[in-house]
C-alpha cells in the first residue's frame, strides 16, 4: 500500500520506532533510549510535513498520527497537570492535543471559543456558574481555583464539546487516569508568552 503525506511519516515513524525497540544493537540499552528519544522527539514535525503535502493551509492529523503524539505526551506528562503539543497554527484558530493528568485552574476566555473532542480516557467537563477566585491573564483569559455552580458533564472518545466564549470551564480528571483530547481554539487571541497551567 502507497502512503503520502503525513501517513508516511506516521508508517515510516513506526517502523523505525519498532526496529530501534526491538532490536538488538551493541552496547546498552541506553544507545536504544537514545535513539527512542530523538525519534519521538521528531513527531512535532509531523504537521508540518501534513501542510507541505498540501495547499498551504491544509492539515491532516490520521488517528495513527494522533496515537503516536498521544504517547509522547504520556511520556512526559510526569506529575504535570497537563502537556500539549500544537498541531497546526492558522489565522484566527490553533489545533493542540492536550493530556491533562490532573485537574487544573477553572477557565474563562474572554472572546475565545474552544472545541474539544474526546481522544482517550474519561473526564467531567464542568461548564457554567461563577468563577471563584478569578484573576486575570494576559490575552483576555481568566482562570480560577474552581466553579461555583455549572452542569456538570462525563465527557469521553468521540464526545464533542463546544465553549462559548465568556462561560467558566474546568475539566475534572480522576487521579491516575489522564484524560486526551484534541482542542480547536476558535478566534485564538495570539500567544506572546505560555500561560502557566
Amino acid at each position: 500500500m502507497q502512503y503520502s503525506g503525513c501517513h508516511a511519516l506516521v508508517r515510516k515513524y513506526s517502523e523505525t520506532f519498532r526496529y530501534f525497540h526491538t532490536a538488538s544493537l551493541p552496547g546498552s540499552s541506553l544507545v536504544r533510549a537514545l535513539m527512542i528519544a530523538l525519534l519521538l522527539g521528531m513527531v512535532s514535525t509531523w504537521t508540518a510535513a501534513a501542510e507541505a503535502a498540501g495547499p498551504p493551509g491544509f492539515g491532516l492529523w490520521t488517528p495513527v498520527g494522533i496515537k503516536a503524539v498521544g504517547a509522547h505526551l504520556k511520556e512526559t506528562l510526569g506529575d504535570k497537570k497537563l502537556v500539549s503539543d500544537i498541531l497546526g497554527t492558522y489565522k484566527g484558530h490553533s489545533v493542540y492535543l492536550v493530556l491533562r493528568g490532573k485537574t487544573g485552574d477553572a477557565e474563562y476566555h474572554e472572546t475565545e471559543e474552544d472545541l474539544q473532542i474526546g481522544v482517550e480516557g474519561t473526564a467531567t467537563f464542568v461548564i457554567g456558574g461563577e468563577l471563584i477566585e478569578p484573576r486575570k491573564l494576559p490575552r483576555q483569559q481568566q482562570m480560577g481555583s474552581g466553579i461555583k455552580g455549572g452542569d456538570k458533564f462525563k465527557v469521553g472518545p468521540g464526545d464533542i464539546v463546544h465553549v462559548p466564549p465568556a462561560v467558566p470551564h474546568v475539566l475534572i480528571i480522576e487521579p491516575n487516569k489522564p484524560y486526551l483530547y484534541i482542542l480547536v481554539k476558535l478566534d485564538e487571541v495570539p500567544r506572546t508568552t505560555d500561560i502557566p497551567r
